[in-house]
């Protein structure tokens, strides 16, 4: 079995040297490639806040990354979200906000990406 994913594995790193420069031919438009992930299925997990002042989520993933979050869970769990992970104010700790994972769809809004979160499987602080 590992000569058959060295032999795979040298076979794809000399089609990337011989084709490497013609898949650089075949760009794709921002616009075009942001419209062909907007709504893409996804699994995530990382940390969540509950603005209260601004009403708005906000997730970080592992990097602590944020991306805007629209709950799109239904009332029991966005009301859930809200009061377990509530804070206000600018400054908190990346250690005392919720963690989350769950499923949902990418946004692209602009030149910002949103998670739409659509079930959670886990909460808890």
């Amino acid at each position: 079995m590992k000569l058959i994913f060295k032999c795979a594995s040298t076979i794809t790193s000399t089609l990337a040297m011989l084709f490497g420069s013609h898949a650089l031919a075949d760009t794709v438009p921002l616009a075009q490639y942001l419209s062909s992930v907007d709504r893409s299925e996804i699994t995530f997990s990382g940390r969540i806040r509950y603005n209260s002042s601004d009403r708005d989520f906000t997730f970080y993933n592992e990097d602590r990354e944020p991306f805007g979050v629209t709950m799109d869970t239904g009332r029991d769990i966005r009301e859930k979200v809200e009061t377990e992970c509530a804070g206000s104010g600018f400054m908190f700790s990346f250690s005392e906000l919720c963690t989350i994972s769950g499923s949902g769809t990418v946004e692209i809004r602009g030149s910002r990406i949103f998670i739409s979160v659509v079930s959670v499987d886990h909460l808890g602080r």
